[in-house]
């Protein structure tokens, strides 16, 4: 059902509010209502600078004061700003831009994934992320919950009445679909074998934006919240892929540099040099791990799922590329041709299986012991024509 004109004016204006969220300015604008001290401790301990957050302990050696002291100064600093009679005013904008989010997401978010919607029309910076986590933990905590991750659930954040029972239920049948398909598969697979699932038919309210009814069932909004599940599950994850499977398969979460690699190429849709290679898996960050280019020079060399098309630059082989030197394959070209092939036409064939120089085909061209060069072309040395 297409949206009213009052509908849109309300959309409109949230979007509106969204763009003048401006965390840092608001939360630098609400510190300077304090001492010096307590503006430093609020600031290290929240990481508000954008950097980490200090513990206690550091700021108390800084200060040469105990970290009870510490606790007692930042408890103080955040009364001091509860207290300030224009607060609700400030964080009014604030309020509606986030409480919005969260209902038209289902009442409940990942923590990234809520910080990347919430400031999407803003400055997405740490300096932002931290500011923002310091408002809605200590300046709106009567309107949401913080939810701590465990088995199931990954951190984030909540509505209130949102019950994380039913959120778990919810992800526990998620999860079977995977199991039971017991293969990767797109999001969208996901969703729709979730919605023809009986446990989405008897509780279809869950997944619609807070506040709204049955009768406003929208598709989009739909799939928007079960991606919002899928988003802080703990036990369901995308690869690099977007390709969705359960979080300790190899296929999502690689822990073999030759899984890594793998994933990469199919990403990148095209041979890549072993270094190339390398960054890609740094900057997809599957963990910790760092990525070397000797080391994935050597799992390419011993893992018969890459071929070497060039020099240091390697296909995946079921792209249909073939092992073998330049001269094996021109060797193959000319077997499986009806033809003879001008010194043109193995060329173009040969560029389109190796990433080499022209004079390195040419050159495997001149070994008179495997290719015959005639008037229309070469062929291929049998015994019988030796």
């Amino acid at each position: 059902m297409e949206n009213s004109i009052l509908d849109k004016i309300i959309e409109s204006k949230h979007i509106e509010d969204a763009h003048q969220f401006n965390p840092g300015e608001l939360v630098n604008d609400l510190l300077r209502n304090l001492k010096d001290l307590e503006k430093e401790v609020v600031f290290k301990r929240y990481g508000l600078n954008g950097q980490k957050n200090y513990t206690l302990e550091q700021i108390g050696k800084e200060h040469e004061i105990t970290r009870e002291r510490v606790r007692q100064i930042q408890n103080a600093a955040i009364k001091k700003i509860k207290a300030l009679n224009d607060l609700n005013s400030r964080l009014e904008t604030v309020s509606h831009t986030v409480n919005h989010l969260l209902k038209n997401f289902g009442g409940i978010m990942e923590e990234a994934h809520f910080l990347e919607n919430l400031l999407s029309y803003s400055e997405d910076s740490p300096k932002n992320r931290q500011a923002t986590l310091f408002i809605i933990s200590e300046l709106m905590a009567d309107q949401l919950e913080k939810i701590k991750a465990n088995e199931y659930i990954m951190s984030g954040w909540k509505l209130k009445h949102v019950s994380l029972d039913n959120v778990i239920e919810a992800l526990k049948i998620l999860e079977n679909i995977i199991i039971e398909n017991n293969k990767l598969l797109q999001q969208q697979e996901i969703i729709d074998n979730f919605k023809n699932h009986q446990y989405f038919k008897n509780n279809q309210e869950q997944f619609l934006p807070v506040g709204a009814s049955t009768e406003e069932i929208n598709d989009d909004k739909i799939n928007q919240i079960i991606h919002s599940y899928l988003k802080i599950s703990q036990k369901i994850n995308p690869n690099i892929l977007d390709q969705w499977g359960l979080t300790d398969w190899q296929t999502i979460s690689p822990k073999r540099m030759g899984d890594k690699i793998y994933l990469v190429l199919q990403k990148q849709e095209k041979p890549l040099h072993f270094t190339e290679i390398t960054n890609f898996i740094n900057e997809a960050k599957f963990d910790s791990k760092i990525a070397y280019p000797a080391t994935i020079h050597n799992e390419l060399i011993l893992d018969d799922r890459y071929v070497l098309v060039g020099r240091g630059i390697y296909a995946l082989k079921e792209w249909g590329y073939n092992p073998g030197t330049v001269s094996e394959v021109i060797e193959k070209i000319l077997k499986n041709s009806d033809h003879q092939l001008t010194k043109d036409e193995i060329l173009d064939k040969v560029l389109k299986e190796r990433f080499v120089k022209k004079s390195t085909i040419y050159l495997a061209l001149t070994n008179k012991n495997k290719f015959t060069k005639t008037a229309d072309g070469y062929i291929l040395n049998t015994v019988e024509n030796k």
